[in-house]
């Protein structure tokens, strides 16, 4: 028997030994290898995996929270009917600010978690999905995808408050104007945790 042969052998026998758990698990990482290597399943499959890895977001300490500037309330965006919106049109309410982009496969592992938010709290925390892609590259995903949150689009500079260089970035600001979540990265926005802050929010007397 050549070394090799033996090697292989003895690799299978070792493999064979192992539980059903550890072999599936295996089994799962040489396949999300394969199709890492195929470009069109190359981004589902990131975004599956940061699916996986995310976590619920959690309310900024006390000393880290801030009240949203005049600056960044004048702050307008567009909507998918070219209308330009404020961020003043919101105040009152509590306002859920998302950066994300079609690419970007933290954003879509959390897209689905922000469409369940929103089919229950739309009507009363203000969803504001925001990309500078084209609005056509932005309706072809969303009807691929099946969402159909309310995507808004900036092409003036982002206030300081909201700046970032990563997506996706969420802030959650109160309705009385301060931010209470700030986020970077793919987070569990549809679990307990959120939807306790949320009812919290919307469960303040006026």
């Amino acid at each position: 028997m050549s070394n090799l042969k033996r090697y292989l052998v003895k690799r299978w026998t070792n493999w064979k030994a192992k539980s059903w758990f550890t072999r599936i698990s295996d089994i799962f990482f040489v396949l999300l290898l394969i199709g890492m290597l195929i470009p069109a399943s190359r981004k589902e499959i990131a975004a599956f995996v940061n699916k996986i890895m995310a976590s619920g977001p959690s309310v900024l300490s006390s000393d880290k929270q801030f009240v949203v500037p005049d600056d960044a309330w004048n702050w307008s965006v567009q909507d998918d009917d070219g209308h330009w919106i404020p961020l003043s049109a919101h105040k009152g309410k509590p306002v859920l600010l998302n950066f994300w982009a079609t690419w970007c496969p933290p954003c879509i592992a959390e897209m689905p978690d922000i469409q369940n938010l929103y089919n229950d709290y739309g009507d009363r925390v203000a969803f504001l999905l925001i990309t500078d892609e084209s609005p056509q590259v932005v309706a072809s995903f969303m009807q691929r995808k099946g969402f159909n949150m309310p995507i808004h689009f900036h092409k003036y500079a982002v206030p300081p408050s909201f700046s970032t260089n990563s997506i996706p970035t969420t802030w959650l600001i109160s309705p009385e104007g301060k931010v209470l979540i700030h986020k970077t990265g793919a987070a569990k926005w549809n679990g307990s945790k959120m939807r306790r802050i949320l009812d919290d929010l919307l469960a303040r007397k006026p």
